[in-house]
């Protein structure tokens, strides 16, 4: 979209703001990015175009939802850490190439502002789109539009339409990185009983007993879940829930890994926990032409 197409559409939204990483995120590294700054009366959030990716949320008077690491590196191109990306049209390495980039595409392009609007009960409407043609990296056509609407809590609408002659197959999440106290502290609970393929274990199949918890590094993925999962850090509790969204990532690199991820780094593992929603492994979509597959992940406080 050409600059003045974003700036007309900010210029009719008093909530919208345009602004950079160097103004909202100081003491990151990186040459900069443009941020979208959103302040309602019910919500203030920060927005990359650079994915798509709500960088920051939290509702009036309240406590920030979203942890982005101290060394997030703020330039264009860049996989930011931290926050929701969206990781599109492969989630994980690419099923048949290494060459590839981790987790797909749609991170690291820059996304176009579609539309954004208040609506009636004071909720920031705001829809970015991605069109990307054919070529070496993914050989098929898509439009991806996310529709974020903010209030007293976010919601997240995928929408990925097929424009190819050719049906295609796409796995993805919304890679969340919630703010925590102490990831020793934190329980995920609603996967008891559940199968998850463990990462760290090399993709072997195993069975949650209880809650997950975190005494080092966790990578699984759940399949099939339905439910909403639930996050305890002993000081608040969230409800993740999925409408169309079957896979549930849970994620912490623990301390050995973080000291050696140059944008996460030493002990910041502490602070964050992924808890992600999408269709991944045997959930994978499957997109016949001219077909649009919708999904979309709501955070809200839990009882």
């Amino acid at each position: 979209m050409p600059v003045d197409s974003l700036r007309d559409i900010i210029a009719r939204c008093d909530f919208l703001t345009l602004t950079d990483s160097a103004s909202r995120f100081p003491d990151q590294p990186g040459n900069g990015l443009p941020l979208l700054a959103i302040d309602t009366p019910t919500c203030q959030a920060t927005v990359a175009l650079n994915g798509a990716q709500l960088l920051s949320f939290a509702p009036k008077g309240g406590e920030e939802l979203l942890w982005v690491s101290p060394n997030c590196n703020f330039s264009e191109g860049a996989s930011l850490r931290g926050g929701i990306p969206l990781c599109l049209p492969w989630f994980g390495p690419h099923p048949s190439d290494s060459s590839r980039p981790n987790h797909g595409i749609a991170r690291t392009k820059t996304w176009d502002l579609r539309t954004a609007r208040l609506d009636e009960q004071g909720r920031a409407i705001v829809t970015l789109g991605l069109i990307h043609t054919s070529d070496a990296v993914f050989e098929y056509d898509f439009d991806a539009e996310l529709t974020l609407t903010l209030g007293e809590t976010p919601t997240m609408e995928l929408a990925l339409t097929n424009n190819s002659r050719s049906a295609f197959s796409a796995s993805w999440v919304m890679h969340t990185y919630f703010a925590i106290s102490d990831i020793s502290q934190v329980r995920v609970e609603g996967l008891d009983g559940r199968e998850y393929a463990d990462k760290v274990a090399g993709g072997k199949t195993f069975t949650q007993s209880g809650p997950v918890t975190f005494a080092g590094e966790v990578d699984r993925v759940y399949q099939d879940i339905q439910l909403p999962i639930t996050i305890d850090d002993g000081k608040r509790r969230l409800r993740v829930e999925g409408d169309h969204c079957p896979s549930v990532v849970v994620w912490n690199t623990g301390a050995e890994l973080a000291a050696n991820v140059g944008d996460i780094g030493p002990n910041n593992h502490t602070g964050y926990v992924c808890v992600e929603r999408g269709a991944c492994l045997n959930d994978t979509w499957h997109i016949e032409p001219g077909d649009t597959r919708r999904a979309s992940m709501s955070i809200a406080p839990a009882q």
